[in-house]
């Protein structure tokens, strides 16, 4: 019997998404920007690049990967794509300290 190999789609949201994360109560600005071979970038208020990782997504979903070199902490984020791609809501994790959040993101 073949087995179905096939990659799930993937569709292009590239661009830059900016918005808000929650973690116990406590609301923080956050902007990624998603580029060119899967290169997430995180800004700061400031337009300075802090984090650093990798996204992949389906026409869906995305999920980052990222190191934030402000704390030295790993994060991955994994949200729905809404909007016809041009929203992200979903949920962080900071995997070095275990405290997690909720976060949406906007074109």
């Amino acid at each position: 019997m073949l087995k179905n190999t096939a990659s799930p789609k993937v569709c292009d949201v590239r661009g830059t998404y900016a918005g808000t994360s929650i973690t116990n109560g406590v609301t923080n600005a956050l902007s990624y920007q998603l580029k060119d071979d899967n290169l997430a970038v995180g800004l700061d208020a400031n337009g300075n690049q802090v984090t650093f990782g990798g996204y992949k997504n389906t026409c869906d979903s995305v999920i980052i990967s990222a190191y934030y070199s402000v704390n030295g902490d790993y994060y991955l984020l994994q949200g729905a794509l809404l909007n016809n791609g041009t929203a992200i809501n979903g949920t962080f994790l900071n995997v070095t300290t275990g405290i997690s959040g909720t976060f949406t993101m906007k074109q």
